[in-house]
C-alpha cells in the first residue's frame, strides 16, 4: 500500500505535475495551453473558408437568379403562344357557330320550299 501512495503524485501540493499529466481533449486547460497560435491559424483558415464559401454562395445565387429569370422568360413566351392559340381557337369556334347557324337556317328554308312544292304537287 505504501508503494501505491508513493507512485501517485500529490496533486494538492504540486502544480507542475498537473501540467505534465495527460489531459482530456475537452479540457479547458488544453485549449488555453499552447493552442493560442494554432487556434489563431485555424480561425484565419476558417475565415478564408467562410470567404470562399460566401463567394461560392454568391456565384450560385447569381446562377440561380439567371436560371429563374430565363425560366420566367420562357414561361412568359409560352403563355403568349398559348394566348394566341386560344384566340385562334376562339375565332374558329365563333366561325363554326356562325356556319352552324347558317346551315340550320338554310335547312329550315329548304324544308319550307319542299313543303311548298309538295303542297303544289298534291293539288
Amino acid at each position: 500500500m505504501m508503494e501505491n501512495h508513493l507512485i501517485k503524485p500529490d496533486t494538492r501540493n504540486c502544480k507542475r505535475s498537473r501540467e505534465l499529466e495527460p489531459q482530456m481533449p475537452d479540457s479547458p486547460q488544453l485549449s488555453s495551453l499552447g493552442k493560442s497560435d494554432s487556434s489563431f491559424s485555424e480561425s484565419s483558415g476558417l475565415f478564408y473558408k467562410d470567404e470562399a464559401l460566401e463567394k461560392d454562395l454568391n456565384a450560385m445565387s447569381k446562377d440561380i437568379n439567371l436560371m429563374m429569370s430565363s425560366y420566367a422568360k420562357i414561361l412568359s413566351e409560352r403563355a403568349a403562344v398559348d394566348a394566341s392559340y386560344i384566340d385562334e381557337l376562339d375565332g374558329l369556334f365563333k366561325e363554326a357557330n356562325t356556319i352552324e347557324n347558317f346551315l340550320i337556317q338554310k335547312r329550315e328554308l329548304l324544308r319550307q320550299r319542299f313543303t311548298l312544292i309538295a303542297n303544289k304537287l298534291h293539288r
